[in-house]
This record gives C-alpha cells, structure tokens and sequence, in this order.
C-alpha cells in the first residue's frame, strides 16, 4: 500500500502541476517539492522494515494467462534496498531542484509545461527503480526517454537537435532493452523481475547468458551516456538549467546505472560483462574527462564531467565484487550531490552575469561570496579532495579496482582519470570566480532563495562524512538485494590505512596542487581545441544521412502509381526466402522436409480449384477492367467454397461476405477509369509470369511442407479439448478470436479503424467540382430506370439481413457466426443499398461511419477494462442470465462489429458518395461519351493517349486525383 500511496503523490504532482502553475506561477515549485518530499517521508517510514531485507511489494495483474497463474503479466513493483536507494535520489534531488526552479525560472513564460514534464519525468524514474515486471521496466524505461526530449526540445531552437539525437540514441538502448528483457523472460518463464534475476537457467545456457548481459549493457550505456553514446549527454545543455541538474544527477543517467546494477545479480561474474564495462567505462572517463578541460563552457564542462564521472560507476559495477558494487552505490550518491549542486550554480553565476562563458567572465569570489564559497566545496568533493564525500566514495572504487584482475593497471589508469578530475574541477572554479578578465564590480550576489538550494546539495557532501555510520545498513541493504546474501557488511570510513588508493590519492592531489600554478598557460593551449577529427554528432548525422540515402534508394524500387512495382519486391523475397529454406535445410521445427506421398483425399476438392484455376487464367488474358472485377469475385467464391468444404462454415461465410463487398469496392473505382488496360510489352509478360511460376511452386511447396503433412497441432487440439470447458462455447474459432486471441483481435481492429480514418482523410482531400454551365444530365435517365429491380429487391432482403445479421452475432459463440461476419451482412444490406441508387449517394450520413468506428473501438476497450474485475485486461467474465449463458466478451464482439460496419460505410460513402458532388457517374458518363455526349466532348480510344482526351474539368490542374488514377493504368504500366 505505501508504495500506491508514494507513487499517487507523484502522479498528484503531474495531474496539480498545471493548476498550482495557474494560481502560483514559478512559486508552484515548492508545493511540488512537498509533495516530493511526502512520498519519500512514507518510504522512509519503511525503511527499517527493508533494510532487514524485508521489501515492500505491490501486484495488480495486468494482463492474465489462461494456462495459470505463472505467467501473469502483472503491474508489479517492489522496493528492496537498491530501489529504495535510487528512489531516494530521484526524490530528494527532484525536490531540490522543484525549489531552486522556484526562483530560477522566469516568470508566466512556459512554466506548465515545464512543471508537468518535469514532474512526469520524476514519476517515470520513480516506476523504473521500483519495477518488479519486465514490461513496466520497459515501459517505464521509454517514458523516461520521451521526458529527457521533450524537456530539452521545450528549449526551443537551441535544443531542437540536441533532443532528437538523444531520442535516436536512447531509443536505440530501448530496442536492445526490449530484446534483452524479451530473452530472458523466454528464459526465465515469466516477466516477473525477481523471477527472472534468481532463475537457474542462466548457469545451464552460457552462451544465451552472455548474449543477454550484452543487450542489457549496451541499453544501459545510451542512458549512461557511455562510449560510443557519450555525445548526446553535453547536448543535453540546451535545455533549461534546472533539468540540466536533474537529468544528470538523478534521473536519465542514473536509470543506466540502476540497469547495470540491477542486473548484476545475473551477470557480477559473466567475463564479457566484466571486462567490458570495465574497458567502457575506464575509457569514457578518460576521454571524458580530457573534453571537459578544454570546454569553456560551464555547463558543457560540468556535462563531460558528468560522463567522466558515470565512466568511473560503470566501471566499478564491471569488478561485479560486494565491494564494488557498494563503492558504486556511495560514489552514485556522492555524485547526485555534487553534480546537482554544480548544475544549479552554474545556473546561479549565469543569472547574476548573463554569460556562463569562462571567457567572459571575472573574479567573482568577492562579488558572489556564497556562490564561491558553495561552488568550492562542490568542485572538491567531485576532485575528491578529502574530508569531503566525493574523496571518500573515490578511495571505495579506487580499492573497488585493486582487487579487479589486472588491478595495478586499472589504478594507473584510475589514477590519471583522477588528475584530470582534479583539473577541471580547478577550471570550473578558477575559470568562474578567480581567473576571468572581465570587470564584474556590477554583478551582486544572488537572492538567497536561488543559491541556497543550489548550495544545498553540494553542502551535504561535507555533513555526510559525519552520518557515515547511519549510511552503513541502507548500503549494505542495496547490496544484498543484488547479490542475494546478507553477509556482507558496509564499513564506510576516510580512513582506512596506509594503501595502494591512498598512495593513488595523495598523489593525485600532489600533482593536482602543482597544476594550479601552470594552469593559465595549459588553458591558453588547450581551451575549445578540437581533440578529434570528426565528433560523435557529426557521425550520427552521417549515419542519419546514409540511412535516408539508403531508404530513398529502397523507396524508388516502387517510386509509382503502378501496383506490380510495389508488390514484385515483397513476391520475390518471399520466394527467396522459402525456397533457400526448402533446398537448403533438412527440417522445421524438428518436422522433416521430405514430403509424404498421399493420393488426393476428396475429389470434391477439384471443384473449387477449377473455379480458382479458372478465374485466375481469364484475369491474366482480359483486358476489360470490369471482366476483372468479376473474376476476382469468382476466385474468392471458389476460395470460400474451398473453405466450406473443408468444414470450416465461420471461415467460409467471412471470406464470401468480404468477396461480395470487394467486388462493390473495386467497381466504384473501376467505373472512373478507361474501360480497357493497357497494352503490355511482351517483356512485362514475361517476367510477371515468371515471378507468378514461382511464387506459386513457392505458396504450393509451403503449404504443403509445413501444414500438408501433419495432423492437428498440439495447440489445436487444446482449443479444442479445453476451450468449451472453460468458456461454455461451442464454436472454437470465435472462442480464439475475442477470448484467447483478444489482444491481436484489437489489434486487427485498430487497423481497421485506421483504414476508416485513411479513407475519409483521403476521400474529403480529394478535389470537388460542379457540373457548372454546362447542361446537366437528366434526372430520370437510363441508371434510375436499371436501378428499380434492384431497390425492390433491397426493401424484401433488408429486413432479412438486419435479423441475420443479429442472429450470427448472437449466436457467435455457439454456432458459426460472430461480431465480424454478422457485421459483413449488415454491410451488404448497405452495399446492396447503394446498388439500388441512380446516382451516387451516401448510404448512411456522413458522421456515422466515423461514430460507429470510433464508438466500436471505445466499447472494445471498455470490454477489456471489464476484464480487470477478474484481474486481467480483456479476460472473459461468464454467468448466467435468465437461463442464458452470458459473457463479457459478448461486449467485445459488440465493439467488432461496430468499427467493421463504420469503416465498410464509410468506403461506400467516401468513395461513392461523397467523391465528388455534382459529378455521379451518369455525369461522367456523359462526359466520357458513353451515352448522349455532349457536342464538345471528344470520345476517347482505349489506348494509353486515352488519358488527354477528358475534356474539363478533368485536367490534371483541376483534378490530378482522376489524372493520376488514369495514368496509372495508361503511362506507368510498364518496368
């Protein structure tokens, strides 16, 4: 319960954030702090309990397996000493930063959307340190992604590509997040976090270990700004300082670090885990550290010493020991303070002198006494100048690295990176108060409510030497829940011998000192020096530049109007592909490729093939576009019987329906186009047939290797077995589609909302015109008369349909129906509908389709969320009702059947009824000179020059929708 109540006080900021906005303005920050504060009060009150390795946990299944309840996706968190640690960090520092903002932000300009982002952004980090499930980690892991950009980009200009190269680059550590987790839940059998970190299948698969504990690492080195992802953390600077403070001293480059913690349950002793997070992270603060010397930009500094200071975690985390993984955790924390502290009074200086550039600033330390003085302390305890915290975390991961195999060489290498921290951390307070050549007689110290929450956290990194015993247990606590044991003891303590990261130390700060007298000339030569030829964002806008060459490149292999050129390419992969998997492997899925030598089961059989067989050689041969239409019709009938045949009624009934419908679709685009195709060469000919030969050898060879050849599969005959027994349905295929298969059912029907939406988006784009001047047809002409048996037939058959229609819903679960198919025949009593008409008119008003889709999805969903009674998002509730077997997924098939008859109706409407008022086909009848033409308009041949002959308005000036249509069929028909 208290972590609901932590994270509904969190979720309180966001939904407050614009309100408290509205009656505060900047000011909104402090009782957003509160509240910040509150939540971590009730996780404090916990604490005890989790230290003794008691965790809190909280379980709302998701989303429920219909085999047991093992396999639950559930919402599930869990506050063990390491979430615990992390939520802190994200809580506290967050507070802080709400409080400095407070005073740091301008007043009434954008400050809802900072407050609401920002409070978001603190909630995501908050749901991925407590995240006990898979899927809520990735969840969480995404949100935090999507907060960093749209906080950087709320920047304006400045941030617009910083932030979408940290969207390309965070998201590439989200698909490998997603291939990781994916994996190891396979592995683990389920999505449960602590299931999956405490499972014995890691030590049986070595080689499925390591594949994992690389996805998981290169995940984590996008957020921990690790090389070669390092570049976009200093991009980061353009957004506000305040999320500068946050996001890198608790919430994106921290979730990295909490990845590679958590997981080092798994992978502390995992050789490629340890050595490359050693080599990565040794080599980014190296090379991180040598960029931040030669900024001179504050901010961009105290970014790369930020990276620098990350490498330095990840590397500790790769010696995978008890001792290291606590040294990490402390130098987490040491550097939360500091860095945060260093943020905000970067901010502080650019306030007060309106320029944060080393260059152009002046000897300070006077004017802005306090500011100087906080700034020194922070600065020290990141150069880790003792008694300060930064030196005692430090020596944790100096020693951390003497015990690591190949120790003596990562303490030189330590060592240096030291130096180098020690140098920029001198730059930024010599560069900012005492060596600058600028007069600052002018600048005054800050407000104290904008330095002293910058000063603060930095302030802290001195009083926390003195509560080092209290920080023992929480330490050790953290270190437990990775580990798995409770042996291990923290001993937090600056002194702790005469040793090797003492010597390291001492002489660091020796030669550190000596710098300080030399550092005017080394900065002179070093500062804004290009260090390497090209730059980390010069190479992903390369790559970006290759990728889109490479796509438009892929893209003009179907650069037309013409069909066969987009649908050759997919053809002859899926040739490609399953003819290299026939002749080149021996079996699928442990099922042999030799095929089995039977005779013709049902001679029945050759009935419907002949009709498909057919129908395919008179589309090949015709040249009459409505002839085409027809023969498509009849080789779906000849599929559909195929199917009812083969006992399949549900299958059957669909695809006959959805042939019927088709077939009215295709004639109210046929009938603006020529009568005749186009010739074509006789090379076209030739190749087509060939890729058709083969992609049916192909299709053929397929089908009758994988399900020729087997009988019903093990999966199959569980439906069948169990599927009446647990839902009291007779009809399986509906059973699978709205109950067991209703996620991918949603799915489907998201894309035919979709498909609503594309065809009224594109139908009311299309031009509009009127007959004009010209003499408009009459108004009982030759179609109304050929319309009448047609709207005697639609008053006797509607009724029958309406009521057909509701009985193959009603009935879906026992008999062959189903929302779907009951859908299909309304529709027809609409197509048919439409037949029935003279002229082109709407079949329902012009809202209704987009009512029914929008409402069918509304009432899917809503069906969905009725599952969660029962604990499972679309799970199926069954009871009785008078008598009547009922059941929630009844509701779901509602919403089916909704969206199927509001995306049909709105093809009747957008493309036969609403395509162009004032011009029906009788219209365009008379203008194409099929029937009483009109003097002027000329009568075009069936040719590919048929295209020009339309007089006004159909002109590709006035309506190059029908142009392009038209030379579709007549100029791009060819290779």
């Amino acid at each position: 319960m208290t972590l609901l109540i932590v994270l509904a006080l969190v979720g309180a900021a966001v939904v407050t954030a614009p309100l408290l906005v509205r009656f505060f303005d900047r000011q909104a920050g402090w009782p957003l702090a509160a509240l910040l504060l509150v939540a971590a009060g009730f996780l404090f009150k916990e604490l005890p309990g989790i230290i003794a390795d008691t965790p809190l946990t909280t379980e709302v299944i998701w989303a429920r397996d219909i085999l047991g309840p093992g396999n639950d996706v559930t919402f599930s968190l869990r506050a063990d000493g390491l979430g615990v640690f992390f939520a802190f960090i994200a809580l506290l520092i967050g507070a802080v930063v709400f409080i400095y903002s407070a005073a740091y932000l301008p007043k009434k300009t954008g400050n809802t959307s900072f407050y609401t982002i920002m409070t978001a952004f603190t909630l995501s980090v908050l749901l991925l340190v407590l995240a006990d499930d898979a899927v809520v980690l990735f969840i969480s892991w995404e949100l935090v992604s999507i907060a960093s950009f749209l906080l950087i980009a709320r920047s304006g200009s400045s941030g617009e590509d910083g932030s979408f190269r940290t969207l390309a680059l965070t998201f590439i550590g989200g698909l490998t997040l997603l291939a990781g987790l994916a994996t190891a839940s396979v592995v683990a059998g389920s999505t449960k976090l602590d299931v999956i970190l405490h499972s014995d299948a890691w030590a049986a698969n070595p080689t499925l270990t390591t594949t994992v504990a690389v996805l998981i690492a290169v995940s984590a080195f996008t957020k921990a700004a690790q090389f070669p992802f390092h570049f976009w953390l200093p991009e980061a600077m353009a957004a506000a300082t305040p999320v500068s403070a946050f996001l890198h001293a608790a919430a994106v480059v921290k979730a990295g670090v909490y990845l590679l913690l958590r997981f080092s349950t798994i992978f502390h002793d995992v050789a490629v885990w340890n050595w490359l997070l050693i080599i990565v992270g040794l080599g980014t603060a190296l090379m991180s550290a040598i960029f931040a010397i030669v900024k001179t930009d504050l901010k961009k500094l105290t970014a790369y010493s930020t990276v620098s200071h990350l490498g330095w975690i990840v590397a500790t985390i790769g010696v995978g020991t008890e001792v290291a993984l606590a040294a990490a955790m402390v130098h987490t924390m040491a550097h939360a303070l500091f860095k945060s502290s260093l943020f905000m009074l970067v901010g502080v200086v650019d306030h007060q002198t309106g320029t944060r550039d080393i260059r152009r600033l002046g000897k300070l330390y006077d004017k802005m006494p306090f500011t100087f003085a906080s700034a020194v302390v922070a600065a020290a305890s990141m150069a880790a100048v003792p008694p300060l915290f930064g030196f005692l975390s430090k020596e944790g991961m100096l020693t951390a690295f003497q015990e690591a195999p190949g120790g003596t060489v990562l303490l030189i290498v330590g060592g240096i990176s030291a130096f180098f921290t020690f140098v920029y951390s001198a730059k930024y307070v010599f560069g900012t108060f005492v060596d600058g050549p600028r007069d600052m007689s002018e600048v005054k110290e800050a407000p104290v409510s904008l330095w002293l929450p910058a000063a603060l956290p930095g302030w802290m990194s001195l009083f926390m030497i003195f509560a080092l015993p209290a920080l023992n247990q929480p330490i050790a606590a953290g270190v437990h829940s990775i580990m798995g044991n409770n042996e291990y003891e923290s001993h937090l303590s600056l002194w702790h011998g005469i040793n090797a990261p003492l010597i390291v130390s001492v002489l660091v700060l020796v030669a550190g000192i000596a710098f300080l007298f030399v550092r005017r000339q080394v900065w002179a030569v070093t500062e804004d020096r290009e260090l390497l030829p090209t730059s980390g964002n010069q190479l992903l806008h390369q790559l970006v530049q290759g990728m889109t060459a490479a796509g438009r490149g892929m893209g003009a292999m179907a650069n037309s109007f013409n069909p066969s050129r987009h649908l050759v390419w997919l053809v002859l992969c899926v040739i490609a592909l399953g003819m290299s998997t026939l002749l080149f492997t021996t079996g699928i899925d442990g099922m042999p490729m030799a095929p089995r030598a039977e005779g013709l089961d049902n001679w029945w059989d050759l009935v419907p093939f002949a009709i498909i067989t057919i129908s395919v050689i008179g589309l090949m041969i015709t040249r009459h576009r409505l002839a085409a239409a027809v023969l498509i019709g009849t080789a779906g009938v000849g599929l559909s019987l195929q199917m009812l045949m083969l006992g399949a009624p549900d299958v059957a009934l669909t695809q006959f329906l959805v042939e019927s419908l088709t077939v009215i679709v295709i004639m109210v685009v046929v009938r603006y186009q020529p009568r005749l195709f186009p010739p074509v060469p006789a090379r076209q000919k030739i190749f087509a047939g060939i890729v058709a030969v083969l992609a049916g050898i192909t299709a053929f060879l397929g089908v009758f290797t994988l399900l020729g050849r087997r009988d019903r599969s093990e999966l199959a005959m569980w439906y069948l077995q169990e599927g009446s027994k647990m839902t009291s349905a007779d009809n399986v295929v509906a059973v699978i589609i709205v109950e067991f298969r209703g996620f991918d059912t949603l799915g489907e029907l998201s894309v035919l909302g979709m498909a609503a939406v594309v065809i009224a988006a594109v139908t009311s784009s299309m031009p509009r015109h009127k007959f004009g001047k010209r003499e408009r047809p009459r108004p009982f002409g030759q179609s109304q008369l050929n319309s009448i048996p047609m709207r005697k037939a639609v008053v006797l058959v509607t009724p029958i349909l309406i009521v057909l229609s509701a009985l193959i819903f009603y009935r879906g679960h026992q008999l062959p129906g189903g929302g779907f198919v009951a859908a299909l025949v309304m529709a027809t009593a609409f197509g048919m509908s439409y037949l029935s008409k003279g002229r082109d008119e709407p079949v329902v008003g012009k809202q209704t389709p987009i009512i029914l889709t929008g409402v069918g999805i509304i009432v899917a969903i809503g069906a969905g969320f009725l599952g969660l009674i029962e604990g499972g998002f679309l799970y199926a509730i069954h009871g009785e009702l008078l008598g009547e077997h009922l059941t929630t997924s009844l509701i779901f098939d509602a919403g089916i059947y909704l969206a199927v008859l509001g995306m049909l109706t709105m093809a009747f409407n957008g493309l036969g009824g609403y395509l162009r008022p004032g011009a029906d086909p009788e219209e365009l009848a008379y203008r194409r000179g099929d029937e009483n033409p009109l003097p002027d308009v000329p009568q075009p041949e069936d040719t590919e020059d048929a295209v020009d002959a339309y007089p006004e308005p159909l002109n590709p000036a006035d309506n190059p929708v029908r142009i392009s249509a038209n030379a579709i069929t007549a100029k791009e028909a060819r290779p």
